[in-house]
């Protein structure tokens, strides 16, 4: 039996699913008919070495999200959630580069657009220096202070704190 939530859901990943799958299917076929027509660039081979990755990508997507029913029209499962951060968010940006440098290719007539598509892994070594910098500095390794060097230094205190401060230390004189 699903909730209310799942049943949102549910509802939000067909529409993400319908809106990606027309999407990609209309600019693809424009591509095409671009590529066989005008012949216009003369290599199609690139075009489709580089259509592989949208494929992967919104195959995983549809295998994901897509909600599941049983026979009687019951939700047993509503898929992973398509709007949340991480991989889901990273497969929909290749979607959409991809199919930017086809509107581009077709603009340009020239498969030298797809040089873009090398700030892809540029972005993944990106995140991935990040990563490692991150879990580095997590055990220790990334930071070359000494532990007395860590305890010489304070923290600096907020004009706020100072003020609270000096109102604690300051004597109270009380009126009779």
């Amino acid at each position: 039996m699903a909730g209310s939530s799942q049943k949102k859901q549910a509802v939000s990943n067909i529409q993400s699913l319908k809106e990606i799958h027309t999407l990609s299917l209309v600019i693809n076929l424009v591509t095409l008919i671009v590529l066989f027509s005008f012949n216009r660039p003369s290599s199609k081979k690139i075009f489709i070495i580089f259509t592989i990755p949208l494929l992967i990508c919104e195959y995983i997507i549809e295998k994901t999200g897509r909600p599941k029913y049983d026979s009687s029209g019951k939700l047993v499962s509503s898929g992973e959630d398509l709007k949340q951060s991480g991989l889901t968010e990273y497969m929909f940006d290749i979607i959409y580069f991809t199919l930017i440098c086809d509107i581009l290719m077709i603009v340009f007539g020239s498969n030298k657009v797809w040089y873009l598509y090398l700030a892809i892994p540029g972005f993944a070594s990106y995140k991935l220096f990040g990563l490692i910098k991150a879990g580095r500095a997590l055990l220790g390794g990334g930071s070359s202070k000494t532990e007395n060097s860590t305890e010489e230094q304070t923290p600096a205190k907020s004009k706020r704190q100072a003020k609270l401060e000096a109102r604690g230390n300051r004597q109270r004189v009380q009126a009779r």
